[in-house]
This record gives structure tokens, sequence and C-alpha cells, in this order.
């Protein structure tokens, strides 16, 4: 089934359904023949996903969610490097345009890089514990199952979703770094996994926003890629070979940022134009309509 609640059926057994569909995924990609790094993005959606379903919860809940999403945190962490060192790789093959050839020695070290991390993980015995450390999450989500049945189970979760994502946004644009732009982007992410969950309480007004949600979080993503890909590079631009050229390919770098970022915006205010209250009130009389 989709990664949506039914709204006929108990709000807490339908969070945990999917909690547990999602982790059961994960645990599967990571136990996949393949190596690991083919995999990790798959682990980490489903991770987001879990997180996000856990702090829609977390207020209702308040401790257990807490140590949960705690736990679940440290999984995803754990293969971060991993997954960076694979986006950098990517974004380097797309940035780089008609000067691949020319710069094919950065990406040599680049690709040296990736399998380092690759080797790493799997020298640790990082892909067992990452398969038990899912596993025992899966076990545990009754643990931080909200209790009630009804709206204030999820209330002040998605407020606290929404307004995170909407302040987020503000602080971006207020400082421009590339770290206050990926902590707008990990929000609209949550608030994207939480009304995808909450859908079928109003398919089609949900639909619309979380086809603005996937727009907002393409650019988003595609902004925060080559920030990690500026950061590789200027890590270890005295050890690449040609300066000058990787100098150049810094240069688009920030002029390509600086679009994504301009045509994120228009975006982000009409998704977040709302007053968190406003968009509390909209969704609480869908939730209700739906389950009466």
């Amino acid at each position: 089934m989709a990664f949506r609640i039914e709204t006929n059926k108990p709000l807490p057994g339908e969070i945990r359904r999917i909690a547990r569909r999602e982790l059961k995924k994960a645990r599967g990609a990571a136990a996949l023949e393949e190596p690991l790094g083919e995999h990790v993005h798959d682990i980490r959606t489903a991770m987001k996903k879990v997180r996000a379903l856990n702090r829609l919860v977390r207020p209702a809940v308040g401790q257990r969610a807490r140590r949960a999403d705690r736990r679940l945190k440290k999984i995803a962490h754990s293969v971060s490097s991993l997954r960076d060192a694979e986006v950098v790789l990517q974004t380097f093959d797309r940035a780089v345009g008609p000067s691949r050839a020319a710069l094919a020695g950065v990406r040599a070290q680049l690709v040296v890089h990736l399998r380092e991390e690759t080797q790493a993980v799997e020298r640790d015995g990082g892909s067992q514990r990452l398969r038990s450390d899912l596993a025992r999450e899966r076990r545990k989500v009754e643990a931080w199952m909200p209790k009630a049945d009804r709206w204030s189970a999820i209330d002040q979760g998605l407020t606290r979703g929404y307004r995170r994502a909407r302040e987020a946004m503000d602080a971006a644009y207020r400082s421009e770094s590339g770290a206050d732009f990926h902590a707008w982007r990990r929000a609209v992410k949550t608030h994207r996994h939480q009304l995808a969950a909450l859908k079928e309480i109003a398919p089609g007004r949900m639909k619309a926003r979380l086809d603005e949600l996937d727009r907002l979080g393409d650019l988003l993503g595609d902004e925060h890629d080559l920030t990690v890909l500026e950061g590789a590079l200027c890590g270890a631009r005295a050890r690449l070979p040609d300066p000058a050229r990787v100098d150049d390919l810094l240069r688009r770098i920030t002029d390509r940022q600086r679009q994504l970022r301009r045509r994120a915006r228009p975006l982000g205010s009409r998704v977040f134009a709302e007053p968190p209250a406003a968009f509390r009130d909209r969704v609480r009389r869908d939730f209700r309509a739906a389950r009466s």
C-alpha cells in the first residue's frame, strides 16, 4: 500500500503500519547484494519518511518519540557521508558540461573518494549494523505511537512542521547561506511527507499542494547538491589538478545556485503564504470531514 493513512481506519494503527513498511523497505535495500552505495538513496528516503511521521506525532507522544527520533537520526547519519560522495560525483557530471574532458583529473579524484567511502562502510561492518539497526527500530515502532485516534494526535506536529518550513524559508533568504537553504529543504521535505501521509483527507487539494512541494523540493535539492559539490571542491582544491579550471567551475556553480534560489522564492512564498493557524484550521476541517 502507498505511504498514506486510510481515513476509515484507526490513526495510530495506520501510522504504525506505514512506519513499519518504510523501515522494512530500508532494511530490504540495505540487504541487497549490490554495493550499499547503489541503494543508499532509497534507504535515506525511507528514513526521512519515518522521521516525518515521528515528528507528526512527537508533541502528542513526548519523550518516547524524541528518543526514537534520535536513534533514527543516528541511523540515517551512518550513511550520509556515502550519500554525499555519490551526490558530489553525480552533480559534478551534470555541472561540468562541455568542460568534462578538461576536468577529467578532478573527476578521477571524486571517483576515488566515493570508492573510499564505500569501502569504509563495508570494512567497518556498516551494512550488517545498518540492517540490524533498521530491524530493531521496526520492532520498536509501537513504543512511539500515539494513543488517541483523533486530530489531537497530529495537531501540534503538523502545525510545527509547517511553521518550521515557513520560518526556515525566511531565514534562508535573510542569510543566503547554503546551510540555511539546506535547513529549509529539510523542513520542506518533512512537511511534504507529512501531507503525503494525510492525502486521503482531501485528495484534490492535497495533490495540488504536493505537486507544488515536489517542484520546490526539486529546486532546493538541486541547490543543495551544488552546495555539497562546492564544499567538496573548495575543501580539496589544493590537492586537485588544474586549480584554475576548478575556480571557473566554482563560479558557474555559484551562478546556478543563485538562479535556483531566485526560482524557489516565489514558489515558496505561495506554498507558505498562510499563517500557521490558518493552515492548521483548514487541514483540521478536512481531517474531521473525511472521518465523519
